[in-house]
């Protein structure tokens, strides 16, 4: 028997740890099982779900749609945990799809929804709710993304307007005509003179969804859904002839706006009508259809066609829920890269075994197949033996956390850990010299804004050696310039480190930050757009600034710069310096001393050095060069 709460608090932890936010299912989740503890439950139920999803009794299809939704995809989470929990089938309750004709406001109606907010008591607020429809309507934007809108998403100059992180994640910049600058220049004036405006880099306020229906009820325009009427829709204007004032002023009728559960017109007795409809969400493997076999409602604890759910696939869900999150809180990026290669190895045995995921048993993925896999993914795929061996640690650890769940394969999974990693050539670190490292800190241009941000990147990144993500997640809070100059970073597996700085980093830094400006949790290093810069524009940058710099540095054509390597330079000044390699290690962030020795085999003149301390007297200093004679016999040969 699973606890329902303590279920809950995995689904949602796991869940998010791939990127998901799940705030409106986490209170529904919560609604749910206070019901079914109410109803003296301990499981979930086909019932259960039912009799929760269609509260309330006069809700609309696509409510009770959206609630069993949620309650299914935690169904088929727990399902792979414990068979007996009972999944909604996907033909109960389907998504019905209403949308509405919109009403395509034409350039009268607009202006007269801009003018009716005189209605409102506060000046400000008439100015607020007059920019705001008028915005909306001439960029298009959702109502959300308008009342989000932040000072810095604007951008007066370059009269471009910043949307972030809008529906599905996604941002974009729109275009504003020299009309619709000037009215929200006239507006953030007005909005700076305001005696309650105490921070003028706060947002807009532009709180717009309730009194956008205020202002279409005083003008009797449609409102949404409403009986009879097209659904209105701010930002879409139409060619179609403008109404008469008397039209659009004439007295608004009580009980024009219908509530919700009337918008869609459909009768509460309609609950089961077959359509097609999209099978459930499941978390990390592929558990089948979650619907129903023929005729009638069934369980979903099997799968279509009567087979029975294998051991591997909550073995796998708990790996991830139980052994990676819960006991071993790894990083999100852990996670994902666990879950990328058994994306990869469970596709691969499906294809060999002929079988769908969910059916998949330990049988079908002995040592044969594990092999033909890893060979897969060098010939196949084209990936290094790192690369391999990455994958195949992460086989290993589902194995051994399986060994302790499953003994009945104790002889199967031994065999799986008895596979070795395999052998790589370990190549020599590439770093930079000391006039390869002034070529590239000279190249960028100072008197660009972006080559002043570059050139203040790449020297912090040498002098400190911070790994490419350490250096993109630093925010102005982390450096600290006064007594004692230096810079702070968490980075791979949880450290926090702080790393000294050298005067003339202070100087370059403390000229940046002044022109950085912007708040302690604001990227040190942003984008035009005002976001951290990715591992890809960190490279691109990189590449560029290298190609420019080779022409007077001949010598950098034959090395491949990358974020790293200036990692590796920053080592190997530090080595040069005769800095002991456990303070290298310390200075790096490296979990093992051991790993520091990699610079020790990356320069000769170290070795030449040593050379040199234990000569003999009679021989002669420096390094033999052959004779030309020798080498003419040498080339004979």
């Amino acid at each position: 028997m699973i606890a329902l709460r303590a279920a809950l608090n995995d689904y949602l932890t796991m869940r998010r740890a791939l990127g998901y936010k799940l705030g409106r299912a986490e209170k529904l989740l919560a609604q749910f099982i206070a019901f079914v503890e109410a109803n003296g439950s301990e499981r979930i139920t086909v019932d259960l779900a039912l009799a929760w999803a269609t509260l309330p009794a006069q809700g609309a299809m696509d409510w009770w749609s959206g609630r069993l939704t949620v309650v299914r995809a935690f169904a088929s989470y727990l399902n792979t945990l414990d068979p007996t929990v009972e999944v909604p089938p996907t033909e109960l309750l389907p998504a019905q799809s209403h949308r509405a004709v919109p009403y395509l406001y034409s350039d009268d109606d607009v202006l007269a929804l801009m003018a009716a907010a005189k209605i409102l008591r506060s000046p400000l607020r008439v100015l607020t709710f007059r920019t705001l429809i008028g915005l909306v309507a001439v960029t298009g934007m959702r109502i959300g993304e308008a009342i989000r809108l932040d000072r810095s998403d604007l951008d007066l100059d370059a009269g471009v307007l910043t949307v972030r992180m809008s529906k599905f994640g996604k941002s974009r910049e729109l275009p504003l005509h020299a009309s619709t600058l000037e009215a929200l220049h006239t507006y953030l004036r007005a909005a700076r003179s305001a005696p309650s405006a105490a921070d003028r880099t706060e947002p807009l306020h532009l709180h717009g969804r309730h009194a956008a229906v205020v202002l279409q009820r005083a003008l009797d325009l449609p409102l949404p859904g409403a009986p009879g009427r097209p659904a209105a829709a701010f930002g879409a204007l139409s060619p179609s002839p403008a109404r008469s004032a008397s039209q659009l002023c004439r007295p608004h009728r009580a009980g024009r706006l219908s509530c919700r559960c009337q918008r869609c017109g459909m009768p509460a007795a309609v609950v089961h009508l077959p359509r097609p409809s999209p099978s459930g969400q499941h978390v990390l493997v592929f558990v089948g259809r979650a619907g129903t076999a023929g005729t009638g409602w069934r369980a979903s604890g099997t799968q279509p066609g009567g087979a029975h759910m294998s051991a591997l696939a909550p073995t796998l869900q708990a790996f991830f829920t139980d052994r990676l999150v819960r006991q071993r809180h790894v990083s999100p990026e852990t996670v994902a890269a666990y879950r990328d290669g058994f994306r990869l190895f469970v596709g691969f045995a499906s294809q060999v075994a002929r079988k769908s995921p969910s059916q998949l048993d330990f049988a079908d993925l002995d040592a044969t197949v594990i092999a033909s896999f890893l060979d897969h993914l060098e010939h196949e795929r084209r990936n290094s033996v790192r690369t391999r061996n990455a994958r195949l640690a992460a086989v290993h650890s589902l194995y051994r956390y399986a060994a302790l769940r499953h003994p009945e394969h104790a002889e199967l999974i031994h065999r799986v850990l008895a596979i070795p990693p395999k052998r790589c050539d370990r190549a020599l670190i590439s770093f930079l010299t000391r006039q390869e490292v002034a070529t590239l800190l000279a190249t960028p241009d100072r008197s660009t804004w972006t080559g002043r941000r570059d050139h203040a990147l790449l020297l912090l990144a040498i002098q400190t050696g911070l790994r490419a993500s350490e250096l993109l997640r630093l925010t102005r809070g982390d450096l600290h310039l006064g007594t004692g100059p230096h810079v702070s970073c968490r980075g791979k597996g949880r450290k926090n480190r702080i790393t000294p700085l050298i005067a003339n980093t202070v100087a370059t830094l403390r000229t940046w930050l002044a022109e950085r400006g912007g708040a302690p949790t604001d990227p040190l290093f942003p984008s035009r757009r005002g976001r951290a810069l990715s591992r890809d524009a960190l490279e691109h940058r990189l590449a560029k600034y290298v190609a420019t710099a080779t022409r007077a540095c001949p010598s950098l054509q034959t090395k491949r710069v990358s974020a790293h390597v200036l990692r590796h330079t920053a080592a190997m000044q530090l080595l040069h310096a005769d800095v002991d390699t456990s303070v290298i290690a310390l200075w790096l962030g490296h979990q093992n001393v051991e790993t520091t020795q990699i610079y020790l085999h990356a320069d000769l003149r170290l070795k030449e050095r040593a050379l040199a301390r234990t000569r003999q007297p009679t021989t002669k200093p420096g390094r033999f060069r052959p004779s030309d004679s020798l080498l003419a016999f040498l080339e004979s040969l």
